[in-house]
């Protein structure tokens, strides 16, 4: 039957998918009759995730007039399912329901929008909203009267792979590197790096970590700026990590405003402020890096990066309110040597962590000055003045200036590939400017963007800003054009004139699903027909003028349309929900809810406003019921690796890309599926019989919590280490859901060598005797 079924899915993809390409406005996409047909939320899509920031920033971009990736819809009679777009989706509906009000630190342009919901907004902003534009990629079976559901499903699980693993979003670095493209202060801080690297190395020795390893720039550059304006964050708000990248970029963009000036100053004055701005930040970050040098002669524990953040952040602290010093490096170094137990690594990104830390190091240097460092630890009121000083700074006016901030696009321009590379060809085509990123595309990516064009599957818009010298940026879809033009052989020219050739130049066909007798292909092998398909095939493309955008700045439409907020991961459970074998995840979730109120990962019981649920307890469960599944068949260290830090053991899963293949399988082979589901009916045992082990009535998470905890700290969070600790021990064992008194003081005792509560020296042998220790307590019959 598995067979038939997937012979009637490759046919159907091949033959009998419609998919339907159209634009229509928001009031039509959310009116009456829409919302009773289109269903947001199937099975098989995630949780709604996006917080206030995400949302306004989201909304934001649609009244600006920005593209925003395509609804992709599958319709089933009069039915509708988004099969990707939930959050979009959502985050509209609520916008439109009144749920929404524009939160500061999600606002790029219209600062004037804070606090407004869609019942207070501007009359004219209200219509342009509503009227907005939205493209629809639709789907749909035809002429196939013998669909099951079992083949539906997979063809919506198909569809949804295309659109959600075809490119990847741009890391928080990339989106820096354009966002401060023009940034004055950060020139300097890229001079610095380009023109002395030793200074750069010892940057990212001292302050990140990487001790005779390369580091990105642009990684230097970002420590930079953030350290730059933590002496204006209130270490208690900063160390709780909630929206902590947006804080850090509105409290920079406060800062390099603030060496502007007045307007009457010319740039030369500008221009001298910032260098000289720079000049007493760059001194401070030397002088640190001499301290840590001078620590480290003789004491390699010295080397902690985290003491040198801490440092920097207190003499900054001391410059901004002109409290003079001087530093006694030997004292320093006796007080680090002393405190050096505030400045684990491990979990250093901890709330409390993070606090003890730098208070610490104030409570040393309030000692030596009497500068009561209170206020930069924690201000009560600093998000409320944060919100004031965004409000404070909001050009009051900013609805005079809208029709300009808003982009004027024309509709696309379906133009076939052939076309382009005929423009390409021309040099009319800028494919990398500066504020693109690396080319980053997979060959299994690449190869499924093509493959796409030969099924006749719709792409997302190609964004162009034309110049006025007629050259044709591209804004966004490069990516997909470097995938062509690598598989086609084609070259173009760099911003630098030079002939350039993707990384995958030649590249054959690889990793295809559909079309799996073309895997191995290349260009030049296709048959006539794919090949003139291939060149037929129409790319949407939007041509902004910059005739006719003035005050267009190509680097903000850049970051909108790639920085996507929470990006599904492909290895998670996120991914796994939408792709794999439905019966498999139903399971998985039957068994994780049952369970949540105490067995968990990831805290439940939070604020739904703050909370962002990514299935990390489902991905937890999956994890866990792998373990027992591999067990059957190998070892557990075969996918759990081992490894040293500094004070205690650590360990994870060494191969998650296996997991995802192991998954992805079980739709075609039964019989695996059903001992895989065993695993998860075992993993549910185990956990029940665990509760009632730990609790007299009913299982809690203090229970749980307090039996994991074996080092005793005052602040506790779950980790999975110690699950998959318990689990490898349990699973030796022919029923491993029985659990007796015996076994659970087993489970402490193996917690407690792996978190080396006795302090012992972590070394190779450590780690030799924790295994040792781990099979010993092994039934003899089962030990290897």
């Amino acid at each position: 039957m598995a067979n038939t079924n997937q012979e009637k899915f490759l046919d159907i993809f091949k033959t009998s998918l419609k998919i339907d390409a159209r634009t229509i406005s928001i009031r039509t996409l959310l009116s009456e009759r829409n919302l009773k047909r289109i269903t947001h939320n199937p099975y098989y899509q995630r949780n709604y995730v996006w917080d206030k920031v995400k949302q306004s920033f989201f909304i934001e971009s649609v009244i600006l007039g920005t593209e925003i990736p395509p609804l992709i819809f599958y319709k089933s009679g009069l039915k509708i399912e988004i099969i990707d777009g939930r959050q979009r989706f959502e985050t509209l509906k609520r916008f439109t329901q009144n749920e929404i009000k524009f939160d500061g630190r999600g606002l790029m342009t219209l600062d004037a929008l804070i606090d407004k919901s869609i019942v207070t907004l501007d009359d004219k902003l209200r219509e342009t909203f509503w009227s907005s534009n939205i493209r629809i990629f639709e789907f749909q079976v035809v002429n196939y009267p013998e669909l099951s559901e079992e083949v539906e499903d997979k063809i919506k699980k198909e569809i949804f792979r295309r659109y959600n693993t075809g490119i990847t979003p741009l890391t928080s670095i990339e989106v820096d590197n354009a966002k401060y493209l023009h940034d004055k202060l950060t020139d300097h801080f890229n001079k610095l790096i380009e023109s002395e690297p030793s200074t750069a190395n010892e940057i990212a020795a001292t302050f990140l970590g990487f001790d005779g390893k390369e580091v990105p720039k642009a990684d230097i550059s970002n420590f930079l700026r953030r350290l730059y304006i933590l002496n204006r964050y209130p270490i208690s708000k900063y160390a709780g990590g909630s929206n902590r990248v947006e804080t850090v970029d509105i409290l920079y963009d406060f800062a390099v405003q603030d060496l502007v000036g007045t307007e009457e100053e010319d740039q030369d004055r500008y221009l001298e402020r910032v260098k000289q701005e720079y000049d007493k930040y760059i001194k401070r970050v030397k002088d640190v890096i001499d301290i840590r040098n001078f620590f480290v002669k003789d004491n390699l524990k010295l080397k902690n990066k985290l003491i040198y953040e801490s440092l920097l952040w207190a003499i900054r602290v001391l410059d901004k309110e002109n409290i003079s010093f001087t530093i006694d490096r030997d004292a320093l170094k006796r007080f680090y040597i002393e405190k050096i137990a505030s400045f684990v690594e491990v979990d250093y990104f901890f709330y409390g962590h993070i606090l003890n830390r730098f208070n610490v190091t104030a409570d040393y240097f309030s000692k030596i000055t009497g500068y009561d460092f209170s206020l930069f630890i924690k201000k009560p009121n600093f998000t409320k003045e944060l919100k004031q000083e965004i409000t404070r700074r909001t050009d009051a006016n900013v609805l005079e200036s809208f029709d300009n901030l808003r982009y004027n696009k024309p509709a696309p321009i379906s133009t076939p590939i052939d076309e382009i590379l005929t423009d390409v060809s021309q040099n009319k085509y800028l494919i990398r400017p500066s504020y693109q990123r690396e080319e980053k595309i997979t060959l299994l990516k690449a190869s499924s963007i093509i493959e796409s064009i030969l099924l006749g599957i719709a792409l997302p818009p190609i964004f162009i800003f034309k110049r006025l010298d007629g050259v044709k940026e591209v804004i966004d879809g490069q990516q997909r054009l470097l995938s062509i033009l690598g598989f086609l052989g084609k070259a173009y020219r760099s911003e630098k004139n030079e002939l350039m050739f993707s990384k995958h130049n030649n590249y054959k066909l690889k990793g295809l699903e559909i079309l799996s007798g073309l895997n191995g292909t290349s260009y030049q092998k296709l048959s006539e027909d794919f090949s003139e398909k291939l060149l037929d095939f129409a790319i949407d493309v939007i041509i902004i003028e910059e005739a006719l955008n003035k005050d267009f700045e190509p680097t903000d439409l850049f970051i909108r349309l790639n920085n996507k907020p929470y990006p599904i991961k492909s290895n998670s459970f996120e991914m796994w929900n939408s792709t794999i074998d439905t019966k498999v995840i139903q399971t998985i979730k039957t068994v994780t809810n049952k369970h949540i109120e105490w067995f968990f990962i990831k805290e439940t019981d939070i604020d739904p406003e703050e909370r962002n649920d990514r299935m990390e307890n489902e991905e937890f469960v999956t994890i866990l019921a792998y373990l027992i599944y591999n067990s059957l068949y190998d070892s557990y260290d075969k996918i759990i690796g081992f490894f040293k830090k500094s004070d205690a053991l650590s360990c994870r899963l060494v191969y998650k890309t296996g997991l995802t293949d192991f998954l992805g399988r079980l739709e075609q082979e039964e019989k695996e599926k059903e001992v895989f589901l065993n695993c998860i009916i075992l993993t549910e045992k185990i956990i029940t019989n665990l509760g009632m082990a730990l609790g007299q009535d009913r299982p809690t998470k203090e229970n749980l919590n307090t039996f994991l905890n074996v080092s005793n700290k005052p602040t506790y969070r779950r980790s999975l280490q110690d699950f998959y600790i318990i689990w490898i021990y349990l699973i030796s064992f022919s029923q491993p859901h029985l659990i007796t008194e015996d076994k659970l003081g087993t489970m402490i005792e193996l917690l407690k060598y792996f978190r080396n509560t006795k302090g012992d020296k972590v070394d190779d042998k450590f780690v030799e005797n924790f295994h040792k220790k781990l099979k010993s307590f092994y039934p003899s019959e089962n030990v290897n």
